[in-house]
């Protein structure tokens, strides 16, 4: 029971925090933690352009983390973007499980040829370069939101997500409990049902979560280069990129560079060590 208490706890967290930053509308505030703020993070104020942390607005109020190129508040932005990439991540870690699962369930126990040919199949796909099909396809299909990139996203991951899943199903096929079932004659959708999917799910939440710190990083990427400005406004990559554009070599304005980067790090290594301790109880 440990483990599904583990694993349901950190997607929940995952996905109350993901709903927490999103924004996917630079016209209007639309993230939570915008509206409890009374705050909107694309307002600009040029004349607190690059304003130091700690600094004194021009309304009055103190900078905590500064502002950017346009006089954004940093702090504001940081903490969109923390829901931003959750959210992002999240849901292509959930494509890429539900892709990844059904074929690597399917592929174990057919078994023979079905096998052999997913299998094939699978490493054919993995050793074309996804991640340029993923920022052409975020790239084309940027006017149609995030939903396609979070898509593209997930296409990029649900190979070995596929083969850890055909492995376990390997396994479980081969217990003792299901070789009885089968020998008493119970239904094949039956013993798949009640004996191997059981056994799976451990497995598909572990490794779709271990996902989640990587397609971050995928979507800062994206970010950085541009594919989704659109859709997310609003995240790490777009706060770094948007900084280093208008910067010169000379600059003296280090924190809208250095902060995301750290944290972003920080936010990485936290959610790390987390979905570390949360898979190792599982395999316990």
């Amino acid at each position: 029971m440990s483990w599904r208490v583990l694993i349901i706890t950190l997607v929940s967290l995952l996905v109350l925090i993901g709903l927490a930053g999103v924004r996917t509308d630079q016209s209007r505030p639309s993230s939570l933690i915008e509206r409890v703020t009374s705050s909107d993070a694309s307002h600009t104020s040029p004349g607190d352009r690059l304003r130091p942390p700690l600094a004194v607005m021009s309304d009055g109020r103190r900078s905590f983390l500064g502002t950017d190129e346009v006089g954004r508040s940093l702090a504001l932005r940081l903490g969109v973007a923390l829901g931003t990439s959750l959210a992002v991540a999240g849901a292509a870690a959930l494509v890429a499980m539900a892709i990844g699962s059904a074929i690597g369930t399917w592929a174990g126990l057919a078994g023979g040829r079905t096998d052999d040919v997913l299998m094939r199949a699978t490493e054919i796909t993995a050793g074309i370069p996804a991640v340029v099909i993923v920022m052409v396809l975020g790239a084309a299909l940027a006017p149609w939101g995030l939903w396609p990139i979070l898509a593209a996203m997930g296409l990029l991951f649900w190979q070995p997500v596929a083969r850890v899943v055909r492995a376990r199903a390997l396994r479980l096929r081969n217990e003792p409990y299901v070789e009885a079932a089968r020998a008493i004659g119970v239904p094949a959708v039956r013993r798949i049902q009640v004996h191997i999917l059981p056994g799976l799910w451990p497995t598909v939440l572990a490794y779709g979560a271990l996902l989640v710190p990587r397609l971050i990083m995928l979507e800062a990427l994206l970010a950085f280069l541009g594919i989704n400005a659109a859709a997310a406004p609003h995240s790490f990559g777009r706060i770094i990129a948007g900084v280093t554009g208008t910067l010169t070599p000379l600059s003296a304005s280090w924190w809208p560079v250095i902060i995301p980067c750290a944290v972003l790090a920080g936010f990485l290594l936290i959610l790390n060590l987390a979905i570390d301790r949360a898979t190792t109880a599982v395999g316990r």
